[in-house]
């Protein structure tokens, strides 16, 4: 079980990695958030209340521009790896 403290160093993780335009490292920590909260049995709308917060904090951080857009192509890119990382492994395991 991850504790409070852990939770918010990974949040504050997740707000400096994206307000410094590190976005892939900013979306690996909200994607183990969503595997946190999920374990926990939490609602979906609780997580994506905290993505969102997450992701306004880190634009009101920065001049970077276009955080919400490059997150979004960000989760769609580990979506798709994922999803090939499963193939490739249900390949070798079949």
């Amino acid at each position: 079980m991850i504790t409070d403290v852990e939770l918010d160093s990974l949040m504050v993780s997740a707000i400096n990695d994206l307000s410094s335009d590190n976005i892939h490292e900013g979306v690996e920590s909200l994607v183990e958030l969503a595997h946190i909260f999920a374990k926990a049995g939490m609602p979906i709308h609780i997580f994506e209340g905290i993505r969102k917060h997450i992701i306004d904090q880190a634009s009101e951080r920065t001049d970077a521009l276009f955080i919400k857009e490059k997150v979004k192509q960000a989760e769609k890119q580990h979506h798709r790896l994922k999803n090939s990382d499963l193939i490739i492994t249900n390949q070798f395991t079949h």
